[in-house]
Formats: C-alpha cells, structure tokens, sequence
C-alpha cells in the first residue's frame, strides 16, 4: 500500500475525484458488472487489475460515457467526476 495515499485517506485532507457507487452495467440480459462502488483520489496513480472479462474495460467505459454509444448498455448507479 501506498503509505502517502493511506495517510491522505486518514487526515482527510485528500479529495476524491471520481466517486462511484452501486455502479451497474447491463448489455440487453447480460449483468455485466454488479454494484462497483470505487473512489478514485486527486493525485494519486490508481490501477484496475484483473483477469480478462472481470470488467476493468466495461467500469472505465461508464467514465468516459462510452457506455452511451451502445444501444443495448443500460448503466445504473451514480458517478461523480470532479472537475
């Protein structure tokens, strides 16, 4: 663990800018990612890491609202993106 983002998180003194939470993404039937709630902090390097077809693409895709371009996808949940 990063020790200056973890004392950030503590002092309060770190802001989020990227807030998800209850995130759902469905493509006509298929439930493609259930209830992502993530946090991502103000100057700090965040990775997303998995094996392939765990939805790291498919979460980053609801960011960048490419999500929107998809006639079947379906995205619930709320995202804040501060600016």
């Amino acid at each position: 663990m990063n020790d200056m983002t973890r004392t950030g998180l503590e002092a309060g003194t770190t802001a989020a800018k990227i807030s998800a939470t209850g995130v759902q993404v469905y493509y006509g039937q298929n439930h493609a990612l259930k209830d992502v709630s993530v946090e991502i902090l103000d100057r700090a390097v965040t990775a997303f890491i998995g094996p392939s077809g765990c939805g790291k693409s498919t979460f980053l895709r609801c960011l960048n609202r490419m999500n929107d371009t998809v006639a079947s996808a379906r995205v619930e949940g709320r995202i804040l993106l501060e600016g």
